[in-house]
């Protein structure tokens, strides 16, 4: 039984590293570009908890709900300005 789970498992990570492989085919530079920044901006900002790999979840959650609370308030602002402009 504990075979079949590993060989499960490892028919998985092989689906989805070529799934992986798939979607960074079609990536388009500005994207990989923005994904590297994501990245590096994360790294950077982890300090001495670069080791930690909870801290770095802790401070990609942290980046996620910071970018999340800015479109928020940008889509709010815009949706405003529609209201007050009659078109919403």
């Amino acid at each position: 039984m504990l075979r079949e789970i590993l060989e499960g498992y490892a028919r998985a990570n092989l689906f989805i590293e070529q799934e992986q492989r798939e979607a960074l085919a079609r990536m388009m530079p500005e994207e990989a570009w923005n994904t590297f920044q994501t990245l590096l901006h994360v790294w950077e900002q982890s300090g001495e908890n670069c080791g930690d790999l909870g801290s770095l979840d802790t401070l990609r959650i942290k980046e996620l709900v910071q970018q999340r609370e800015k479109l928020d308030r940008l889509t709010s602002g815009a949706a405003e300005g529609a209201r007050s402009a009659g078109t919403l």
